[in-house]
C-alpha cells in the first residue's frame, strides 16, 4: 500500500515539475482572455450596435401618421397610445411622446407616442331661462359647453327681467358633443310700445304661446302645454306694454 502511495507521489511531483504541462495552461489563458477581449469589443458591439446613438426627433403636434413616417425613417419603431378627445386640438394630433425628443436610444427603440383620437364626449344642453345671463353662462361652462361673447345677443321681443336668458339654441335637453357652441337671447326690458291681449282660451296651450309671442307679448303656462287654455290673466282686451307677460292656465 505504502510502495503504491509513494508512487502516485512521484507520478504528482513530475507532472508538476513539467515545464510543458504549464507552457500550455499558459497559451490556453491567453488564448481565453484573446477571445474575450474579440468578442466583447468587437462581436458585441457590432452586434448590439453600442456605439451608435439615435436623437429621437420631436413629432409634438404633428399628425399621426406624419410623425409615425418621420420615426419610421429614424430606424425607430412607433407605438400608439390613445387619450380621451380634447376637442380643443385636432383629431389624431400627438400630444406627447416617450421616450422625449433629443433623448438618445438605440436603433429600432420603440417610442409610445399619446394621439388625440379619443371618443367625444355627449352631454345634455342644460334649461337656462330666466337665469342671468352670468349664472347660465357659467353653467353651461360647467356643462363642459361654449358660450363666446359673439353667441350672445338681445331678444328681439321685449321681456320682463332685463338681462336674464330668454331664449338659448339648442334647446334644453339636446344632446351635443362636449364643447359646442350655445347661442343665448336675453331681456332688455319691456317695451315702450302698448298691445292688447287677444282671447287665447279653448287654444292648445303650446299654440296659444307661440300666438301670443308673435304679437310681441310673453306667456307662462300653468299645467300641462299639450291641453287647452281655460282662463287667461290678464283678461283678453288689456291694454299691455310688449314683452308682458300673461299666464295661461289649462286646469281649473
Amino acid at each position: 500500500m505504502k510502495f503504491w502511495l509513494n508512487l502516485r507521489l512521484l507520478s504528482l511531483r513530475s507532472l508538476v515539475a513539467n515545464p510543458y504541462l504549464w507552457g500550455g495552461l499558459m497559451g490556453m489563458a491567453l488564448l481565453a482572455i484573446s477571445v474575450y477581449f474579440l468578442f466583447d469589443n468587437g462581436i458585441m458591439p457590432a452586434y448590439t450596435r453600442h456605439d451608435v446613438a439615435i436623437s429621437v426627433p420631436d413629432v409634438r403636434h404633428f399628425p399621426f401618421h406624419e410623425a409615425s413616417n418621420i420615426l419610421s425613417a429614424h430606424n425607430l419603431r412607433v407605438e400608439r397610445e390613445e387619450q380621451r378627445y380634447n376637442p380643443s386640438l385636432d383629431r389624431d394630433e400627438v400630444v406627447d411622446q416617450k421616450p422625449p425628443a433629443n433623448a438618445s436610444v438605440k436603433p429600432g427603440r420603440r417610442i409610445y407616442l399619446t394621439v388625440n383620437s379619443g371618443t367625444i364626449p355627449m352631454v345634455l344642453v342644460p334649461a337656462v331661462d330666466n337665469l342671468s345671463l352670468r349664472e347660465a353662462r357659467n353653467r353651461m361652462v360647467t356643462f363642459g359647453l361654449t358660450v363666446s361673447d359673439e353667441d350672445v345677443q338681445p331678444d328681439s321681443i321685449p321681456s320682463p327681467d332685463p338681462n336674464t336668458v330668454t331664449r338659448q339654441d339648442p334647446p334644453a335637453g339636446t344632446s351635443v358633443p362636449q364643447s359646442s357652441r350655445v347661442r343665448l337671447w336675453y331681456s332688455t326690458g319691456l317695451g315702450d310700445a302698448y298691445t292688447t291681449v287677444p282671447d287665447v282660451t279653448g287654444i292648445e296651450a303650446s299654440r296659444a304661446q307661440q300666438f301670443l309671442l308673435d304679437r310681441r307679448i310673453r306667456s307662462v303656462i300653468i299645467g300641462g302645454d299639450s291641453l287647452a287654455v281655460r282662463k287667461q290673466s290678464p283678461e283678453p282686451g288689456t291694454r299691455v306694454r310688449e314683452g308682458f307677460e300673461v299666464r295661461l292656465f289649462t286646469q281649473q
